[in-house]
């Protein structure tokens, strides 16, 4: 997986860390560990460093959410052979049915 870009209406649903975990456990059945380096996917090149600065915090925050820790610099590392990614993506996917049956 390159890159997940989620459309401006659908952001703010907790959407993004559903559908990235969900996505990132089906192919890592195989791997040791995923490293991601958030950063925008939007293709803004126009952002400032601090704009830019913020956006790489924002995703962090999310990425934080389904077990990636970071590493060094924006680098992020998930551990696939770890219990607590599985954990934080079933209480993420529990979150989101929760909010769409309310």
């Amino acid at each position: 997986m390159d890159r997940v870009i989620l459309e401006p209406a659908w952001r703010g649903f907790g959407l993004g860390p559903v559908l990235a975990g969900s996505a990132i456990r089906r192919l890592s059945a195989d791997c040791v560990a995923v490293v991601c380096e958030p950063g925008s996917a939007d293709g803004q090149s126009e952002q400032t460093d601090a704009e830019l600065e913020q956006a790489r915090g924002k995703l962090a925050a999310v990425w934080a959410q389904i077990g990636f820790e970071p590493f060094r610099e924006h680098v992020h590392v998930l551990d696939c052979h770890l219990q607590e990614p599985q954990d934080l993506l079933a209480a993420r996917l529990k979150e989101f049915g929760e909010m769409c049956r309310t």
